[in-house]
Order: structure tokens, then C-alpha cells, then sequence
């Protein structure tokens, strides 16, 4: 039997325990959905309930990693669903004692005003046998596990998800987390009913972290601290021509770009510079310190050098709406994806190419990026109506049109190979069903 410390609530007709419990206990005596419900349950729960069956496998990709990592380490609550034949909560109430010939409940210990709430501290008694449903909480939970008492082929997956970011030696040491406190809501229900409901309430209503809690208050991922700075700085870019919430700029949006697409950007110059980092590992501060500086010498020339950018931030940022017509000269620059492939595109040149610097965004600037009907985008970066299209795939093919505009076709071939033009051709003659190569790019 284990006697854990809780307080007892209720919330509208669900009577719950809110205790702390030991990561082992905790293991021991909880499972997953998967398999707690019965094939019949999860029928009856329709395709909502099936859409949260399955544990992703992020719980060994980031959450046990996070653990393993981190020392400053913090979860909610796990909701576990509590089977009263294997519990019961004794409240310090029905504990007494005998004072001076006096039999005394432990309410009669505290103040008048307190012996209410005094009634609702105790302990959840716990038998050593069966299992209780997590309603909320099954990747942390699969986490711990994975890491108190790991199977052989859990473990192994583990290791290698840590080796990719050179920290395989964690898996030989828990850091600590088996004498962790995990807090945990008991919640009493009372049919198959009312548990289907409410783990599908839970997992339905859960409000995730959002595209600007990600970035801006991340503490433990490298090119967001980097991001934060130079954001917080505001010297390249002030924090009012970026987009913190969303992930695309539609035509009426007076942001320049958008946080998510501004991270790519610090993350692919990072890595392209030898930094690479895990997303939960923040690296040492010289480190970061000599990062941040390259890419903020890369982001001030991005930002400074391309004329479209430089003259709208020295503009009100409403004025960029008018910009972002398609029919305008430097429209799709715009675009976040096209900011992401024209980032890249740059830093290839930079680095890879004979050009130097002022000839690179020379021929940037010349270039006609109107995406409207016609132009030479379409079918390659937009459909035929103008919309502009997405992906990676998209992405790394505008990185190479941009690449092959700037240093013709010998020098595209010498710095990318045959395989990337004879692709960018195959592309093109696809698309406009036709046998001529990929044309040279049309000035403003």
C-alpha cells in the first residue's frame, strides 16, 4: 500500500485529488489509453477518440530528452482517472488525538476559519496491484517510463535520438528524475461513459503553446535565444515589422516577416557555420555569442543591402501592404517563404561563389519578383491564379532559380553539380510542357 499526500476538490460533479507522487509510483501504477480502453471503447469514441490513441514518438525525441538534459525541469499536472477499488482518501480529519482526556479531530488544531479547508488535506491510499487511465499526460508519462524502467527497444530508440545530438552518454544516468515529485489529479468517475468523455474533453479542449511561446520564451533552443536577442535589440529589424503569431503574411498584413520564418533563417546560417544544436540543448555562451554575431552580420546586410527591405523599414510598416500587391516589382520579397529561399540563395553565393558582395545584391535588386499572372514564377512558385505555393520542395526550388539568375549556368553546374540544373530544367519543362531550357530572369 502507498499513501500519498492530496487534497480533495470537486469540480461540478467531478470529485478530485490533487497529490504528489514519486516517478516509480507513479509508473507502476498508471497506464496509457492504448492500453487501459478496450477495442469496443475506442469504436464507440469515433475518430476523435482514435486521433488520440497512439503516443507519438516525440516522447523520446523531446520529452525524455528534456528530462535527461535539464536540471530546471517542470510539468502540469498528469490527470489520472482514480479506480476507487484500488484507492481510498483518508482526510487528517479522521486521525485523532487524545488531549488531556480529551478526544480531538486534526480540524481542531487550526483556526475556526480553517477547519474546513483542514478537513480536505490527507492521504490517497494506494493498493500495490492494477492499473488507473491517464486522461492527460501520456507522452510525459511514456517519458518517464522510458527512462525509470525503459524497454530493451525503448532504450535503444532513446540513445539514438540522443546520440544525434552527441549527448548519448545521458542514457546511463536518470538525472535525477526517479526521485521526482510528479503532481497528479485523481479525478473519480464513475462509468466507461464519463471516462471516454472526459479523456476525449481533455485532449480536445488543451490549449497548445503557441508560435510566439515557442520563440520568444523558449530558454533551452539555441537559434530562438538568438532570435530573442536580436528581436530584443531591434537594430536589424524592429520587433514591429514581425509577425510573433502567425505563420504567413497575407496581402492586408503590415509585417515585413514572420517570427518562425526569421528563426529558419538564424537556424540554416547556424548550421551552415558549423553550429549545430540540439532544439532542447542551449549551447555554451561563447559559443552563442560568436553565432549571434555571424548572423547578425548576415541579417544587417539581408536587411540593409536588398532595397525592398531596407526602404520599408524606414517607412511606416502599413506602407509594406501596398508592396505586397502581386503586380508590384519586388511583391514576392514579401512572402516568408520566398525570404527563406532568398536567405539561403544569398548565403551560397556568399560563401561558394566568386561574386563579391555588392555584385550579389546588385543582381538581386535587378531582378523582377512581381508574381502576378505572367510572370516568370508562375507554375514554378505560384499557380496559374497567383497563389503562392509551399513546401520545402517549393522552397529549395526558388533557392536555385534565384542561384542560376545570379551566376548563369557554368557557374551553377560548377557550385551545385548537374544534378541540381538538369532538375531545375526537368522542372521547368513539366510545367510549361516544353523542351527549352530554364530561362534567364527578367529585370524590373
Amino acid at each position: 500500500m502507498t499513501a500519498v499526500p492530496g487534497v480533495s476538490g470537486k469540480m461540478g460533479n467531478i470529485k478530485y485529488f490533487q497529490c504528489t507522487m514519486g516517478a516509480k509510483d507513479l509508473v507502476a501504477r498508471t497506464q496509457n489509453a492504448t492500453n487501459y480502453f478496450s477495442k469496443e471503447d475506442w469504436d464507440e469514441m469515433g475518430v476523435s477518440g482514435r486521433m488520440q490513441r497512439d503516443v507519438n514518438v516525440r516522447y523520446l525525441q523531446k520529452i525524455a530528452p528534456y528530462l535527461l538534459r535539464t536540471k530546471d525541469r517542470f510539468f502540469n499536472s498528469i490527470v489520472v482517472l482514480l479506480d476507487e477499488s484500488l484507492c481510498k482518501f483518508t482526510s487528517l480529519d479522521d486521525y485523532t488525538l487524545i488531549v488531556k482526556g480529551t478526544v480531538m479531530k486534526a480540524s481542531e488544531f487550526v483556526p475556526f476559519d480553517r477547519q474546513d479547508e483542514a478537513k480536505r488535506i490527507g492521504f490517497l491510499e494506494i493498493k500495490d496491484k492494477g492499473h488507473m487511465l491517464i486522461l492527460d499526460g501520456q507522452h510525459r508519462m511514456s517519458a518517464i517510463r522510458a527512462i525509470v524502467s525503459p524497454s530493451d527497444a525503448e532504450k535503444k530508440k532513446l540513445k539514438k535520438y540522443l546520440d544525434a545530438d552527441g549527448d548519448g552518454d545521458l542514457i546511463n544516468n536518470d538525472n535525477g528524475v526517479l526521485d521526482d515529485q510528479y503532481s497528479v489529479v485523481f479525478v473519480v468517475l464513475g462509468s466507461k461513459q464519463a471516462q471516454r468523455r472526459l479523456f476525449a474533453d481533455i485532449n480536445s479542449y488543451a490549449n497548445p503553446i503557441g508560435q510566439k511561446e515557442r520563440l520568444f520564451i523558449a530558454e533551452d533552443n539555441g537559434y530562438y535565444k538568438i532570435m530573442q536577442e536580436l528581436v530584443k535589440k531591434g537594430n536589424i529589424i524592429p520587433e514591429s515589422f514581425i509577425s510573433l503569431t502567425t505563420t504567413s503574411l497575407p496581402d492586408k498584413s503590415a509585417k515585413l516577416t514572420t517570427g518562425k520564418h526569421l528563426a529558419e533563417i538564424i537556424e540554416f546560417v547556424c548550421r551552415e557555420k558549423g553550429h549545430i544544436w540540439g532544439k532542447q540543448k542551449l549551447p555554451k555562451a561563447k559559443e552563442l555569442e560568436i553565432a549571434t554575431d555571424q548572423v547578425a552580420t548576415f541579417l544587417s546586410n539581408f536587411f540593409q543591402k536588398i532595397e525592398a527591405y531596407k526602404t520599408s523599414l524606414k517607412e511606416d510598416p502599413a506602407e509594406i501592404v501596398e508592396k505586397r500587391i502581386s503586380t508590384g516589382k519586388t511583391s514576392l520579397l514579401y512572402k516568408p517563404l520566398p525570404q527563406v529561399a532568398l536567405a539561403q540563395a544569398i548565403y551560397i553565393l556568399e560563401e561558394d561563389s566568386d561574386l563579391d558582395q555588392s555584385a550579389i545584391f546588385r543582381e538581386i535588386n535587378k531582378i523582377d519578383w512581381s508574381y502576378s499572372q505572367g510572370s516568370q514564377f508562375e507554375g514554378m512558385v505560384m499557380t496559374m491564379d497567383g497563389t503562392i505555393l509551399t513546401g520545402t520542395k517549393i522552397q529549395n526550388r526558388l533557392k536555385n532559380m534565384i542561384l542560376f539568375w545570379i551566376l548563369g549556368k557554368k557557374k551553377f553546374i560548377a557550385i551545385l553539380g548537374d544534378d541540381a540544373f538538369n532538375k531545375l530544367n526537368e522542372d521547368y519543362q513539366k510545367t510549361w510542357d516544353t523542351k527549352s531550357d530554364f530561362p534567364d530572369a527578367k529585370s524590373k
